[in-house]
């Protein structure tokens, strides 16, 4: 499979706004590649009720200083159904989950996550798997 681009979940979001070294350095990366990216609009709401106002406005700058990464919502009615499908089949465990694998299946591109046991509940109740990319930790 062919990416042309890649989706952030919540921990990336997270640990961006936490200046995290490796998720800087990966975001200039594929901003310098010209790599799409997509931020859920609930992963990154979500992400926000945990943050200061400097770090959230970290986030909003990452987004909007970068011509490849794009906010993804929901915005017309197919996207609603998508939305809908998975939160069905996350059994409404995880709204902001839901949303980033809608996002990744609407585009067919792997989620990247700092971790990959976040997903494990979710992983379990999918019929399908999730293309995951984990990124190490910032430790040597």
């Amino acid at each position: 499979m062919t990416h042309t681009g890649y989706v952030l979940d919540d921990t990336v979001l997270h640990a961006y706004a936490h200046d995290s070294l490796t998720t800087i350095s990966l975001i200039a990366h594929l901003a310098d590649r010209g790599m799409r990216v997509a931020v859920p609009a609930l992963a990154l709401a979500t992400t926000k009720a945990s943050l200061n106002e400097q770090q959230r406005e970290g986030l909003d700058g990452m987004i909007d200083n970068n011509a490849v990464i794009a906010l993804a919502g929901v915005t017309n009615l197919a996207e609603t159904n998508e939305l809908a499908d998975m939160f069905a089949a996350t059994e409404h465990l995880d709204p902001a989950a839901a949303h980033t694998i809608a996002v990744a299946r609407c585009f067919d591109w792997e989620i990247i996550t700092h971790d990959r046991k976040r997903w494990q509940t979710i992983e379990q109740v999918l019929p399908w798997p999730i293309e995951l990319v984990e990124l190490s930790d910032d430790a040597p």
